[in-house]
């Protein structure tokens, strides 16, 4: 019968690097900051008041329009410039940017389209393009595109990760690792290469998981969500401690993460210790009060405890937050007999 409990747990855009600008005065601005920005765009529009037709004067106000997440004006500053100058490919693949970040697909794959035509050998567009047709399924137009990619350039480290996800919506997982593999060796800093790596060789429940994991997190230590998948690899394994202290990895960087802190208390039913579990399972609906996993957790809880009165609070509550939650209904039904 406990065996069967703890079953139904189971069920449970535009960049440039930081420049520092020094004023007349002596005093330092990062080129970045909010005040630099508005002193800039101040400047650009006195210039494109005086030369209206230049383009790129709006294309530099637009950058720094949308570097301060005014997108309105930078969009509009964008388009303006690529009316003035519709020749200028880079125009087009940063207007194709905008669009995407828009969620203007369409719009997006005409501008990376242009951009193609206008410069035959431009890699970047043709890698958007790519990654577009990867996420609205067209995958015989985005692997064209890689291919073109590659014929330029058969080391290209972002074109070879691509095709190691087109093959991994072909359900070819040996040609996805081997093709994602490549793009880490040209790349030795390819974080979302090792992080997808990592998660393939946890489907395989292949300690090499681990290796991945830390790479990437020796690239960025402060990702919170790679220790919490580290953490999902040693559960898998049932290595339940080491579980539990990635998850507190995952908590201190991120202290809100309340998928590790409904782990922790899985993991310590599974352990034996209910009250331990009891506590952690409160912290999380503390956390998020509509959290449906929870409740049944918390319910699990009181009933292995014997306090069957607050079990069965715990799986109605489940019940209102998704009525056909089957295992709520079975809890309800085991401690009803």
């Amino acid at each position: 019968m406990k065996n069967t409990l703890i079953l139904s747990l189971c069920v449970l855009l535009f960049s440039c690097q930081q420049q520092v600008v020094t004023p007349s005065n002596g005093t330092e601005v990062e080129s970045d900051s909010t005040s630099f920005i508005l002193l800039r765009i101040d400047s650009l529009s006195s210039q494109i008041s005086r030369d209206s037709l230049n383009a790129s004067l709006y294309f530099e106000r637009a950058e720094l329009y949308l570097k301060n997440n005014t997108l309105s004006p930078g969009a509009s500053d964008l388009l303006r410039a690529v009316k003035l100058d519709s020749t200028n490919a880079f125009y087009w693949q940063q207007l194709g940017t905008l669009h995407y970040a828009m969620k203007n697909s369409r719009f997006a794959k005409n501008a990376w389209e242009e951009c193609t035509h206008l410069d035959s050998r431009n890699i970047d567009c043709r890698l958007s393009l790519a990654e577009l047709y990867l996420a609205v399924g067209e995958f015989e137009k985005g692997q064209e595109k890689i291919n073109q990619v590659l014929d330029f350039d058969a080391k290209n480290a972002d074109a070879l990760y691509l095709s190691g996800n087109y093959a991994l919506m072909e359900f070819d997982t040996v040609k996805a690792i081997k093709y994602i593999q490549a793009s880490i060796n040209q790349k030795q800093d390819f974080f979302k290469a090792y992080d997808l790596m990592g998660v393939l060789y946890t489907a395989k429940g292949d300690i090499l998981a681990l290796d991945y994991f830390n790479s990437a997190l020796r690239l960025r230590p402060y990702r919170y969500d790679i220790h919490y998948k580290v953490g999902m690899f040693y559960q898998n394994i049932g290595a339940y401690d080491d579980a539990i202290l990635a998850y507190n990895q995952a908590l201190k960087i991120n202290p809100e993460h309340k998928t590790s802190l409904h782990n922790i208390a899985v993991l310590n039913v599974f352990l034996g210790e209910y009250k331990k579990a009891l506590d952690i399972f409160n912290q999380t609906i503390a956390l998020d009060d509509m959290y449906l996993e929870a409740y049944f957790g918390r319910a699990y809880t009181h009933e292995l405890l014997g306090d069957l009165v607050n079990a069965e609070s715990d799986y109605r509550t489940a019940l209102m937050l998704d009525p056909a939650y089957s295992p709520a209904m079975d809890g309800l039904t085991r401690i009803g007999k």
